[in-house]
């Protein structure tokens, strides 16, 4: 993506703070050159003007690529797509994280932070916790200690068709290892064994919960879109939900209930991957579309890839800097969409017209505009293999 400063003239723009006194409300701005790039004017008349947030994060990818069987380029998800960090969610473990450290981060533009799988070989394999043999915890600490700035928690998948017969044990070894390095925990969530409420029952404050609007057998969520009881004492403890789309693991039926019942996601991300990047998934702003169009609103949709992922990751950088200078920040456009033009499909086949679309159409990084090559959203068909079913 090569940059621009000519492709988004200084004008006006509506921006979306989540920080500000009423986020609910754009406030109206203008982009003006600087001495030190672009910044932001408060004030004028936005109109129909783009609108500007903070930068975008997705806090569940897999962008470990040519090394694992899932990743994908970070720089084809990251800025082209308005996202300025990208967390991967456990595709290296600690035999395998020095070489996304030593070579993926420096080549990357988009800026890169690792949940740090608790099997030794990440994602090498889709059964990485399923023999006791594969997991150190003792040397998971070492590597956390190695690499302060790029991990930024544990990641356990914790459902049937990847732990296998060992239950329990990769979540109380992952969670052991999150306490003793003082991380949060991503845990994985799918079919059992083993069941849901077991997982949820062992999480911890500032825990994240992803995959939380699957619609496997085992959901917890009721008919009413209320939470399990376990899930209910989660959330009360702290816990956090995370999108994390992936090819199986998000049903507009699940998400659309708890979203009506009051019960919206603190984060909204995509669980990317090479087997649902064609379809269902695509990006993060078409994840962001379906979760606009099943009602949460578009600060909260902005809020669930801005303050709170920041948040997660243990830094809430200011997007904004001395004089309006932008540090970090996405232009994009919310369009409608005409009847029978763009259906949206969730992981289990559902398709549903939308009616608005996100659209990200620039981001800005210390002043400087980068033009993005959004993803399309016509939908391919989703991979069905008992790997895809996993995530």
């Amino acid at each position: 993506m090569a940059a621009n400063p000519g492709a988004a003239p200084a004008g006006p723009v509506r921006v979306i703070d989540p920080g500000a006194a009423d986020p609910a409300r754009p406030q109206p701005a203008a982009l003006v050159p600087g001495p030190g790039g672009l910044a932001l004017v408060p004030g004028g008349d936005a109109g129909d003007g783009l609108f500007l947030s903070p930068g975008w994060v997705d806090l569940h990818t897999h962008v470990y690529d040519g090394f694992t069987e899932l990743g994908v380029p970070a720089d084809d998800v990251g800025l082209s797509n308005g996202v300025h960090v990208l967390a991967d969610a456990g595709s290296a473990g600690e035999a395998t994280i020095d070489g996304l450290a030593r070579y993926l981060v420096p080549s990357a533009r988009t800026r890169l932070r690792a949940w740090l799988n608790i099997g030794s070989h990440g994602l090498v394999h889709l059964r990485e916790v399923s023999d006791l043999a594969w997991i150190d915890v003792d040397r998971t600490l070492e590597a956390i200690a190695r690499h302060p700035g790029l991990v930024c928690g544990i990641k356990v998948r914790s459902s049937g068709l990847i732990v296998g017969n060992m239950g329990l044990q990769p979540l109380e070894l992952g969670l052991l290892a999150a306490s003793e390095a003082g991380l949060p925990l991503m845990v994985h969530i799918g079919e059992a064994p083993p069941r849901v409420d077991d997982v949820l029952d062992r999480l911890r404050a500032g825990d994240v919960v992803t995959h939380c609007f699957h619609g496997k057998v085992g959901t917890p969520w009721r008919p009413d879109g209320a939470p399990s009881a376990a899930m209910r004492r989660a959330l009360e403890r702290g816990v956090r939900l995370d999108v994390g789309h992936g090819a199986a693991s998000f049903s507009f039926q699940v998400a659309e209930r708890a979203i009506a019942a009051g019960w919206l996601p603190d984060s909204i991300s995509t669980d990317l991957h090479v087997r649902n990047i064609g379809g269902p998934v695509q990006s993060l702003a078409t994840t962001m579309t379906k979760l606009l169009g099943l009602g949460m609103d578009l600060s909260q949709v902005i809020a669930a890839v801005t303050t709170h992922p920041r948040r997660v990751l243990g830094g809430e950088e200011p997007w904004l800097g001395a004089g309006g200078l932008i540090r970090h920040a996405t232009l994009f456009q919310v369009a409608e969409e005409p009847a029978g033009r763009h259906p949206y499909t969730d992981a289990h086949g559902v398709r549903r017209e939308l009616g608005r679309r996100v659209i990200p159409r620039a981001v800005i990084v210390n002043g400087e505009l980068l033009p993005c090559a959004p993803a399309g959203t016509a939908d391919a068909a989703h991979p069905s293999d008992g790997a895809s079913r996993a995530e």
